[in-house]
């Protein structure tokens, strides 16, 4: 079963408002071949319940580096590949993007990122820092309004 399923309306405000569904989950890539398989089964078992009418767009990042990592969708032993897939849509219109790439398992948490608001909050407002005060010790600058 897919794992890191997250429902970003569950996890922001902003999201929960606007008329869209945003959603992240890992998979091996056997279950990715699944999912190719029969796409509105497995996202209904992830709990994404989709109108019959709503089309299913699937965007495969890196293709090439998949077949490299996990030919025919099998992972060797000692192979960590994991599947990202982020979809999007569905709320008014009949569409839900899911956009995946491969990648591996020992990446997850080593990447720098600069957030453009802290975690506890829900947005950023514009013109402000990506670091903030709380997270860097860096008070964060504010640009000036270009005037007319």
């Amino acid at each position: 079963m897919p794992t890191k399923i997250v429902d970003f309306s569950a996890r922001s405000e902003v999201i929960r408002a606007e008329p869209f569904h945003a959603h992240f989950w890992e998979c091996t890539p056997a279950e990715f071949r699944t999912y190719l398989g029969r796409p509105r089964d497995f996202l209904r078992k992830l709990g994404i319940v989709l109108p019959r009418e709503c089309r299913i767009e699937t965007t495969i990042e890196n293709h090439d580096g998949m077949e490299d990592q996990a030919p025919g969708f099998e992972s060797d032993s000692g192979n960590d590949t994991v599947i990202c897939n982020m979809g999007t849509g569905s709320a008014t219109r009949s569409l839900y993007r899911v956009v995946s790439y491969a990648r591996d398992e020992a990446s997850t948490g080593n990447v720098k990122k600069n957030l453009l608001h802290g975690v506890s909050r829900q947005q950023a407002r514009y013109g402000e820092a990506l670091a903030l005060r709380e997270e860097t010790g860096v008070k964060p600058t504010k640009e000036k309004k270009e005037r007319k």
